[in-house]
């Protein structure tokens, strides 16, 4: 069972997170592709990294929306799979973490067993 202080804390966490992102999707930005081919290219290519940011970040935002949701419904920490709670280390290393180690070690096992046959 998680502390209170911890979910105190990482819930915190989330939330500045969500923030952060937040205000980072607000900012657009100044992108020049106008000019020669070598800067219309470099603009292309800028765009295409600022997206690839943008959908990274909207993954990012669904992940801190689900865990906070969990932490609301008192589910945060328990193990999508078997139910067992995660261990706090764990969810240190990343807070959106859904299954806990052994289920996780299970499923790659499992793949690599199809990935074999």
């Amino acid at each position: 069972m998680l502390t209170k202080s911890f979910l105190k804390k990482t819930k915190e966490k989330l939330l500045n997170e969500r923030q952060e992102l937040t205000a980072k999707s607000t900012v657009k930005p100044d992108i020049d592709t106008d000019g020669d081919e070598t800067d219309e290219v470099q603009g292309n290519i800028l765009l295409e990294i600022q997206n690839q940011l943008n959908i990274r970040n909207r993954s990012k935002l669904s992940q801190i929306t689900e865990a906070l949701k969990r932490i609301e419904d008192k589910t945060y920490g328990a193990c999508q799979e078997c139910g067992e709670d995660i261990p706090e280390k764990r969810l240190l290393i990343n807070p959106y973490f859904l299954n806990c180690i052994g289920c996780v070690e299970t499923q790659e096992a499992e793949d690599k067993q199809r990935k074999r046959s």
